[in-house]
């Protein structure tokens, strides 16, 4: 989700919990959603581990807002910051903020500017707790930035792949119901209402086109300069499937989950979704003469009755 151009955003970084090497993408990524017309970064830098800072604060006119630590227990920098957000959040010059951090404890600041109408974006590293994430209009995280990204260390904390192959569906499939097309750009900026972490790069890619194409239930069309997104069409019948599973299930008692790995290697493309089951375990019970045997709470086998 990009942002007008012309909207006025204030930076304002936690430079005690940000690597400066970080400073040259965030500047260039902001360039997409605004213009900064407040840089801003909060520590203290008389510390060795922040003296770099001051140089990279000189090459891009960063206001250094200088805070000596007065306790161990307390960070003065973060409350310094807190207070610098609401006195730009009060003079009502800035259509939004862009804060640079990783810390949770801003959670609740970036609720509140959300509260006031304005649009926050949240730059830090992936392993960011998910409330800080999701209080953000738009998390971007910092190991993805630039021309050579970072690996992700932590898979598990950005979303899931089927997660958001599950949304692209549901979206592509509600627009073929409306006999509409879906947009590409709008399928990201649903996706990021939900999720709002969510970008193509933190799974490796430069752009949205490839991330969606390299997904083999899909497929992206471009006519008139616009891009679309629409469901591949199966190479099976949904007969096939059944009978493949009855198959399997005649000869032995199956667990569920093995019986799915067992459908997806056969049909690579299978989505029990596409014949209306929110669930494989629904699509397989409506199956004439299938059975599924509750073994536990979290097990479940598959019989066929003789």
């Amino acid at each position: 989700m990009e942002i007008e151009s012309t909207k006025k955003i204030a930076l304002v970084i936690d430079a005690e919990n940000t690597s400066v090497k970080y400073l040259d993408d965030i500047l260039k990524e902001l360039r997409h959603y605004g213009i900064v017309t407040y840089k801003r970064m909060y520590g203290d830098f008389t510390d060795d581990y922040l003296k770099s800072w001051n140089t990279k604060a000189m090459e891009h006119a960063i206001v250094p807002i200088q805070q000596p630590r007065y306790s161990k227990v307390k960070n003065a920098a973060d409350i310094m910051m807190v207070i610098d957000v609401m006195d730009i959040l009060y003079t009502g010059n800035v259509d939004g903020f862009c804060i640079v951090s990783s810390d949770s404890d801003f959670t609740r600041l970036v609720n509140r500017l959300r509260e006031g109408g304005m649009t926050v974006i949240g730059m830090g590293r992936s392993d960011a707790s998910k409330a800080l994430k999701a209080a953000c209009t738009k998390y971007i995280i910092l190991e993805t930035l630039g021309e050579n990204n970072e690996a992700i260390a932590d898979a598990s904390s950005i979303v899931a792949i089927s997660e958001i192959k599950n949304i692209i569906m549901d979206i592509v499939k509600q627009s073929e119901e409306r006999d509409e097309r879906a947009g590409l750009g709008g399928i990201k900026s649903q996706i990021q209402r939900v999720h709002t972490d969510f970008d193509e790069r933190n799974y490796g890619y430069n752009s949205m086109t490839t991330f969606v194409r390299d997904m083999k239930e899909f497929e992206v069309k471009t006519e008139n300069s616009s891009v679309y997104v629409e469901r591949k069409k199966q190479n099976y019948t949904r007969e096939e499937v059944e009978q493949f599973i009855i198959t399997i299930v005649k000869k032995t008692e199956v667990d569920l989950g093995k019986l799915g790995q067992k459908v997806h290697n056969k049909f690579a493309d299978f989505n029990h979704k596409d014949f209306g089951y929110s669930q494989f375990v629904r699509f397989v019970s409506n199956i004439p003469g299938i059975s599924i045997v509750e073994k536990s709470a979290s097990k479940k086998n598959v019989t066929f009755e003789v």
